[in-house]
């Protein structure tokens, strides 16, 4: 454990921040509480924190309250989910464009591959030119050839000439750890061409240019031998990443698998929340159309309760593991994609897509600042479940500006069970996982359960609350 005392102005920071999230929740409730509970109940927390997975990173019963609001009324599920995920789908040529379009309509968004220097093209008589959507577009040049200046025009005219009003996701060398282990170059020498081209992006001063680094979620198994960090620049270098994210047996086609998009694309999920960097997915397939129709739904529908920025559906001749030759799933997709992009063109948040029954989320009774951080869109997924230590429930929020964030689990008779806490979240999605402990450690026995989130910077505050239901099974 760190010795913080030889950080005086972070013990400053923080005690300001757990003062803004005490304060908005006092407003809240009208409660303070007694010295000896804040030292017992950090006690617990820190405990339990050593012996649970968390997702926050921090755990303090200082910004709870131990009454509140009764728990609100079941209501009827929502029928979208909030999010405002793009989907596509890869295509670098026309061509490729003009069969995808047929396949699946207008694409929201393109995944577009360069394996040189990118052709300015794309941006006027490209699929970009022609499509007039977001895009991922990755290109490839050798470290020592960027760093030794001779790419500069090229990338100068290509970030110049890009257009804005949609989000261009730039990636240099995408998946770049073959080729790191294959002694092409070192990390080093890829994270300094990384921020040479991004100091060339940024003089074109354009803000839908989005420096993302894809990688291979692969590198996010133990087995891999790979630090995913490694290849993360220092600094402010990267806007965004990427992941390229099979089920199992998909790129290999041997047995492939049809598992749950949490499984395969969760662990990439919780490693950009770890950085504070939104992310979005590159690639995905399924190798066997047999269940792809209904996956393919499902994984959208993650994507969009996730808050990803994107998800583009590797789709390509000549790849079996990446190719939908089964009319089912490709009106699957067309579907998705089809109410994405009718979402995006109303300048709503995304798709018509339930992935669970939900509870809409209320007010707590506090009205945000017109200049403070607002909470909407509150809910728990699923909103009832049976916790046995290894099957959390999601709690979904999204916040408009930066805030510290506090969740808290409270019973039927409104008493603290459980507190999660995010000091300095970002604005946007947050989506952390509870696997149904109370402070202590032990797992919340069944009952209906109002879940508040409160947030609070120095503009102001507001909190929101929604249902959880804990099925009997569960033991204290």
């Amino acid at each position: 454990m760190r010795d913080d005392s030889r950080f005086p102005g972070q013990r400053r920071r923080r005690g300001r921040q757990r003062r803004h999230r005490r304060a908005s929740l006092r407003k809240v409730y009208g409660l303070t509480f007694g010295v000896t509970l804040l030292v017992l109940a950090a006690v617990a927390s820190l405990v339990y924190a050593g012996l649970r997975p968390v997702y926050h990173i921090a755990l303090s019963s200082s910004d709870c309250q131990t009454s509140a609001t009764p728990a609100p009324t079941p209501s009827a599920p929502t029928t979208s989910a909030p999010a405002n995920t793009l989907l596509g789908v890869n295509a670098t040529s026309p061509s490729q464009l003009a069969t995808d379009t047929a396949s699946f309509g207008h694409l929201p968004i393109l995944r577009v591959y360069y394996t040189g220097m990118p052709d300015p093209d794309l941006w006027t008589t490209g699929v970009q030119g022609l499509n007039h959507s977001a895009v991922v577009v990755s290109f490839r040049s050798l470290p020592s050839v960027v760093l030794s200046g001779a790419d500069d025009a090229a990338l100068a005219k290509f970030f110049d000439s890009a257009p804005a009003g949609y989000p261009i996701y730039y990636s240099y060398y995408h998946e770049p750890e073959t080729l790191v282990r294959a002694g092409t170059f070192t990390v080093d020498q890829y994270k300094a061409a990384w921020a040479h081209i991004v100091a060339i992006a940024d003089a074109a001063h354009n803000p839908d240019l989005k420096s993302t680094l894809i990688l291979m979620s692969w590198d996010l198994n133990p087995g891999s031998g790979i630090n995913w960090k490694d290849y993360l620049p220092a600094g402010d270098v990267i806007s965004v990443l990427g992941w390229d994210a099979y089920p199992p047996g998909t790129v290999t086609d041997t047995n492939p698998q049809v598992v749950p998009p949490a499984d395969f694309m969760g662990p990439a999920e919780a490693a950009s929340r770890s950085v504070g960097l939104p992310f979005g997915f590159a690639e995905f397939a399924l190798a066997i159309p047999s269940g792809r129709p209904a996956w393919l739904t499902e994984v959208a529908s993650y994507l969009q309760s996730t808050g990803a920025l994107f998800g583009t559906l590797f789709d390509s001749l000549g790849a079996s593991y990446g190719e939908l030759d089964d009319s089912a799933s490709v009106q699957a997709w067309r579907a998705v994609i089809n109410s994405d992009d009718a979402a995006v063109s109303a300048g709503s948040a995304g798709p018509a897509i339930t992935p669970s029954s939900i509870a809409t989320s209320t007010s707590a009774g506090l009205s945000a600042s017109p200049l403070g951080p607002s909470i909407s869109d509150a809910r728990v997924d699923p909103v009832s479940f049976v916790p046995t230590g290894q099957n959390p429930v999601r709690i979904l929020y999204k916040l408009s500006q930066p805030a510290d964030v506090a969740i808290c689990v409270l019973n039927s008779n409104g008493v603290l069970q459980r507190e999660l806490d995010d000091a300095n979240a970002p604005a946007g999605w947050g989506a952390p996982w509870y696997y149904g402990h109370n402070t202590a450690g032990a797992l919340l026995p069944a009952g209906t359960y109002t879940v508040v989130i409160a947030a609070s910077n120095s503009s102001g505050s507001d909190t929101a609350q929604t249902q959880l239901m804990i099925g009997s099974g569960s033991s204290a």
